[in-house]
């Protein structure tokens, strides 16, 4: 399990107290038998706020580290996906800054080529059984975000992934 550190809804771009409540949350959340933390943030001119993200990262861990949809929401993913590398970020969760994956399936394929296995690639966002195969053709991604209210969904990704990779 991975926990979701974000104090609020809304924007990226956080208060001193509401990134202090986020590294709270992580302290919090470390507490407990999980394996990571999803969490970031951005400056008001949409890059990554490198000097927050230190700190949310270096507070996280020794647990694998998660940069969340933020992601999607800066000006240039190329600069963002390098800045995050230099951080120190395990994942980046994106749907190529398209309102679903599927959508930004071309981007998401840019960004895993860019990586080139320094991080990996997490595409989500309107993932189903029915594009999933062709998404994970397309983009080359060996991770893939849902979310776990539909059990039947789970299982409808589940099946089609079996499917493309013979198991």
């Amino acid at each position: 399990m991975f926990v979701l550190v974000r104090p609020r809804a809304g924007d990226f771009v956080y208060t001193d107290l509401e990134h202090r409540t986020a590294l709270e949350q992580i302290h919090a959340a470390k507490a407990l038998d999980v394996r990571g933390i999803v969490t970031g943030a951005l400056t008001k001119e949409g890059t990554v706020d490198e000097t927050r993200v230190r700190e949310l990262f270096a507070a996280s861990r020794p647990l694998a580290v998660t940069f969340h949809r933020a992601f999607d929401d800066c000006i240039d993913q190329a600069a963002a996906l390098e800045s995050l590398i230099r951080l120190g970020v395990d994942r980046v969760l994106t749907s190529g800054g398209a309102p679903t994956a599927p959508q930004g399936g071309a981007q998401i394929r840019r960004l895993v080529l860019q990586a080139g296995g320094r991080t990996l690639i997490l595409a989500g966002g309107g993932i189903t059984g029915d594009n999933v195969a062709q998404l994970v053709r397309e983009t080359g991604v060996r991770e893939l975000h849902l979310s776990a209210h539909d059990a039947d969904k789970i299982r409808r990704v589940v099946r089609a992934l079996a499917q493309l990779t013979g198991s």
